[in-house]
């Protein structure tokens, strides 16, 4: 990702990879393991049916292709545990917790997004522990509005229920559909044109109504 293209983790230490890799040096002497090997802060399997690079800075797993490609199979920290380990680190130090999901500004996102591996619907359940919400994501051009008013809406009602503030950058690109790309230009980047489910939110957004935000204020 752009957070790592610098060689630099901002957010694992050291001693976080060194636990990390000890942890699997425990493992795999415990099963038996004779695939792995280190280099650096990278841990290399080989497998039956692939190739995988673990990252031990971020906790990426790639699959490595016979051409030399990489596909962004996972990370091996969820939402959850994000959230939490977050949650600990903030009790001493205060801060954010929490995801950041911006598409069209990471390079690890929009790769895996043009591959689609990655999809609105993902983006969607991960802004329950997002600080922002969907940000910097283009969508086919002819997307009808209520279904824009449908993501919002699915949007504000995570909001609500989780007590936090949302937000919903989607980019409806004029002539552009699934699987092209969009240049926005400086630190805003590109962006792969996402799919949107097809499926017509018409009928309830027609309906009319209000969703209340929430109010933190409230709590002091």
């Amino acid at each position: 990702s752009v957070a790592h293209a610098g060689g630099v983790d901002p957010e694992t230490s050291h001693s976080t990879i060194e636990m990390r890799k000890a942890i699997f040096e425990f493992n795999m002497e415990l099963f038996g393991l004779t695939n792995v090997t280190f280099e650096g802060t990278h841990a290399f399997i080989k497998g039956t049916m692939g190739n995988y690079n673990i990252q031990l800075g971020s906790g990426v797993i790639l699959l490595i292709s016979e051409k030399g490609g990489k596909v962004n199979l996972m990370t091996m920290a969820t939402d959850d545990a994000v959230k939490k380990g977050g949650t600990m680190a903030s009790s001493f130090v205060g801060g954010l917790s929490g995801a950041f999901i911006p598409v069209s500004e990471d390079e690890g996102m929009i790769e895996v997004a043009e591959k689609g591996f990655l999809r609105l619907e993902k983006l969607e359940a991960m802004t329950c522990v997002c600080s922002v919400g969907l940000d910097m994501i283009a969508i086919p051009g002819d997307t009808p509005a209520s279904t824009i008013s449908g993501i919002i809406a699915d949007e504000m009602a995570l909001g609500t229920f989780n007590n936090k503030t949302t937000a919903v950058r989607v980019i409806p690109v004029p002539g552009k559909k699934v699987g092209d790309q969009v240049e926005f230009g400086g630190l805003l980047g590109y962006a792969p044109i996402m799919e949107v489910n097809t499926a017509s939110s018409e009928a309830f957004i027609s309906r009319g109504g209000r969703i209340p935000a929430p109010i933190h204020s409230m709590r002091n």
